[in-house]
């Protein structure tokens, strides 16, 4: 019967529509030193060396004669075959797919003889068949029969080994001898007479029996091809290609396969002696703040810097929950199964833990010790950081959160936790990074969430402590959208049916002027499977594998998804950014990891409207490339630099003293706004490129918090010259000071021009410690010198005499993305401060 799910492969070997013609509507290629005799007596000669193969090849590898063959037909060099030429339907030769890397055509033949092809040879070299023709410019040319067909043919021969290697196959570095999980695409499907499946799974079972490495082996149908999912060494799997005639193509297994069969088959006695090498001792650390860590796992403690608890409450480090074990393998490697497929890994950075609860619910993690738990962070991070005095860039992930759609809470307020994660990121103004699971979707929600997702996913409101400003807030999203093979799964469905879509597990921000954007950004999260009226979140494709507590019991991997995953994916990435450049402070970390996002298609589909987005997604999917990047040397600009509250100055007074002797100035506490110059210069090309242009501002502003009402100690926004202002008039717009006065002494209303076209706005961006903004269009919009201005906004400071010229850090990373930008603009970064102009 038909499998109508998504099946869990990858089609790499790409149809007709993917090569047309090289020359297009047939015309004849033009290779001019191709002599058409030689040429067919060449193809000749293989064509026969086919049939003299398959003849004298060793009846013990197949047991019998082949009746069907794979044929590889091979290119010249610099063209391409035109593969709807190649096959037959009158001699049952069938198309199975051009190889995307070399241009090769493979082809599923019933006739190794090829006579088809033979006839194409023949009346191509037939001169009687040639035809001329005279084109306009009085030149003769000489078209031959078949010669798309035949000319840019290289070489007919069996499908060796190298022809059927997938992409990602080709492209790894794979350990001869070491078993990896692979994928092998053969001759059958449920489009195809039962008999050919059957021949290719009893091949296919025959030979790896034969190989050394029984196993059972799972299987997938789709239309023209069945898939085998084996555990080879590849001296095994080229000799299963060479000894088989049904294998299309074999390829590294999916990750979730590989890891599905991972989870099942890896004992802890097998990792006893894995090879995890630390990273350097100043390397940067993910902090866990969870359930504690099995400190002696072996894929974890060659990594382990110190195991801590939050407080005496807290009896041991150890994870006997399992939640915090599991947080680590995402943070520390972030693909475990490559780790292991690779049979060794480099830590890049240090992991730490902070036992913050034993069990949910329970203990200190019950409602009626609600009061310890902003105590209770605080001291996890603390203890932490004493485990390990040496000065050192950590990022600690919490992934521990309550929902505040249930008593006692009944609606998004800040709250004494969200306030307690706002001053420990702030820190005494040196910044530390938190990443915050945004919390997930209710479960008694999520049969209705599966109905209606993902519109009814903005009705589930994030979980404290997620609503602190300062927290880099992680929602997710998923990719993943397939089952694994068999009938376990026929009757199931995932909710979020399309990949880039958000998470039906994440929970969304708050809506209104008076909130940041909540999340700040999505990771993957994984996805719910529904079979019937019951979700199941328990479907190991759909989330990832990692590190589990049971190594002690000969289990050492288990499954981790929802906002958990997604949390321990952005601290891994912090980390990677400080491996970069360990010199970054912690906002401008944050800000890097915000910067990178963006929306998928799929987001912006599920929500048109940009409010819903922003609840949904946040500022988007980060891309570690463009984190890692911008860090080190991509076409950005990272500036770190301080803005005082106020500056205390001289000013004359405004009535001049009557007495000589007096003085004739007062100290006044002004603003200043700071400037920076964006240098993109015109590109030496015609060319005016489509380009985008990133900015972000991030800030840890201190906290004061009121009742339901928490301010910020500084606020701070930033805007940047439009595309057809000039420097006077943006610094009048921005700045109210620069503004004329009139008659009546009152500054004048002038004519603003507008900055660039932003995705997100000044007015909704500005509302948080983090704001980020996209603009994409010509370079020629964007080329001259641009003025970004940040200003601050008077905060709690200002009515505090003794805090009127406190000092905040701030990170303001400006990115120009585009072909040729990196070169035009990297000589010229030369950024500095404009100016301090009064406000």
């Amino acid at each position: 019967m038909p499998d109508d799910r998504l099946p869990l492969i990858r089609g790499r070997i790409h149809g007709l529509d993917t090569y047309v013609s090289p020359r297009g509507g047939g015309a004849s290629p033009k290779i001019p030193s191709l002599d058409p005799k030689a040429h067919r007596s060449r193809l000749v000669q293989q064509l026969d060396a086919i049939g003299h193969q398959i003849r004298s090849r060793a009846v013990t590898a197949r047991d019998e004669l082949a009746t069907r063959e794979i044929v590889a037909v091979h290119p010249l060099l610099g063209e391409r075959l035109t593969a709807d030429q190649l096959d037959s339907t009158r001699e049952d030769a069938r198309l199975v797919g051009v190889v995307e890397e070399t241009g090769t055509v493979l082809l599923d033949v019933a006739n190794p003889q090829l006579e088809y092809l033979r006839e194409k040879v023949e009346a191509f070299a037939d001169d009687a068949r040639a035809k001329s023709k005279t084109g306009r410019d009085g030149k003769t040319t000489v078209h031959r029969a078949n010669e798309v067909a035949v000319a840019p043919v290289e070489s007919i021969a069996l499908a060796a080994v190298d022809d059927i290697r997938g992409p990602r196959l080709r492209a790894e570095s794979v350990v001869p001898d070491r078993p990896y999980w692979f994928e092998v695409a053969c001759r059958g499907g449920y489009r195809r007479p039962l008999a050919d499946t059957d021949a290719s799974r009893t091949q296919i079972n025959r030979q790896v029996h034969r190989a050394g490495a029984p196993q059972r082996i799972e299987e997938f149908v789709g239309p023209e091809q069945v898939y085998f999912f084996v555990r080879l060494t590849l001296q095994q799997l080229d000799a299963l290609g060479a000894s088989t005639d049904c294998v299309y193509e074999v390829e590294l297994a999916p990750p979730p396969i590989r890891d599905l069969h991972l989870q099942e088959d890896v004992t802890t006695r097998e990792l006893k002696d894995f090879p995890l090498r630390p990273p350097d001792a100043d390397a940067p650390s993910v902090v866990i703040l969870d359930t504690g860590i099995a400190t002696a796992h072996p894929l974890l403690k060659p990594a382990l810097l110190s195991a801590t608890t939050a407080g005496s409450l807290i009896p041991s480090p150890e994870d006997t929950y399992g939640h915090g074990t599991k947080m680590a393998g995402i943070a520390l490697y972030r693909d475990v199964g490559a780790a292991l497929e690779a049979g060794g890994a480099q830590a890049t950075h240090w992991l730490q833990s902070s036992r913050l609860m034993v069990h949910p619910g329970l203990g200190t993690a019950s409602d009626e010790n609600y009061e310890k738990w902003p105590v209770l962070t605080l001291g996890a991070v603390r203890s932490a950081e004493d485990a390990d005095p040496r000065p050192r860039d950590r990022a600690f992930a919490l992934a521990i959160t309550r929902s505040m759609q249930v008593p006692p809470l009944d609606g998004i307020v800040p709250t004494l936790w969200s306030h307690a994660i706002d001053q420990i990121a702030y820190h005494d103004g040196h910044g530390r990074l938190l990443v915050v699971s945004a919390g997930n979707a209710r479960e008694d929600q999520w049969l209705a969430l599966a109905e209606q997702h993902p519109q009814l996913q903005l009705s589930e409101k994030i979980h404290q402590p997620a609503q602190a400003m300062n927290a880099l807030t992680v929602g997710a999203f998923t990719t993943r959208v397939q089952f694994p093979p068999g009938k376990d799964y026929q009757e199931a469905r995932v909710v979020a049916p399309r990949p880039g879509g958000i998470s039906p597990f994440s929970s969304t921000g708050p809506l209104g002027p008076d909130w940041p954007i909540k999340p700040d950004v999505v990771f993957e999260g994984g996805n719910l499977a529904l079979s019937g009226n019951l979700p199941d979140a328990s479907v190991p494709t759909l989330a990832a594998l990692t590190t589990s507590r049971q190594h002690t019991v000969g289990q050492p991997l288990g499954w981790i998804s929802m906002t958990s995953e997604a949390t321990a994916r952005a601290a891994h990435l912090a980390a990677r950014v400080w491996a970069v450049e360990p010199k970054l402070r912690p906002e401008t970390v944050r800000g890097l990891i915000v910067h990178s996002a963006s929306w998928t298609a799929e987001m912006c589909t599920q929500f048109t409207n940009l409010n819903d987005r922003l609840s949904a997604c946040g500022f988007g999917v980060p891309d570690e490339a463009i984190a890692r990047d911008c860090a080190n040397n991509r076409a950005t600009i990272v500036i770190e630099d301080v803005m005082p509250s106020g500056v205390l100055q001289e000013e004359p007074k405004k009535v001049p003293p009557k007495r000589a002797s007096t003085k004739t100035t007062e100290r006044k506490i002004r603003r200043k706004l700071k400037l920076f110059r964006l240098p993109v210069p015109e590109l030496l090309d015609d060319s005016d490129a489509d380009v985008e242009l990133r900015v972000t501002l991030s800030y840890f502003a201190e906290p004061n918090k009121f009742g339901r009402t928490v301010r910020r100690g500084l606020e701070l926004k930033w805007d940047m010259q439009g595309p057809q202002e000039s420097e006077e008039e943006f610094l009048r717009r921005v700045n109210a000071r620069r503004r004329p006065t009139g008659t009546d002494g009152k500054r004048q209303k002038v004519s603003a021009k507008k900055s660039f076209d932003w995705d997100v706005g000044i007015q909704l961006r500005s509302r948080g410690t983090v704001q980020s903004d996209r603009w994409r269009g010509k370079m020629s919009l964007l080329a001259g010198d641009k003025l970004v201005a940040v200003a601050p906004v008077l905060g709690w400071w200002e009515q505090r005499r003794e805090l009127r010229d406190q000092t905040m850090h701030f990170s303001l990373i400006v990115s120009v993305l585009g072909p040729g930008v990196y070169a035009a603009i990297r000589p010229k970064i030369e950024i500095s401060v404009e100016a301090e102009i009064p406000t």
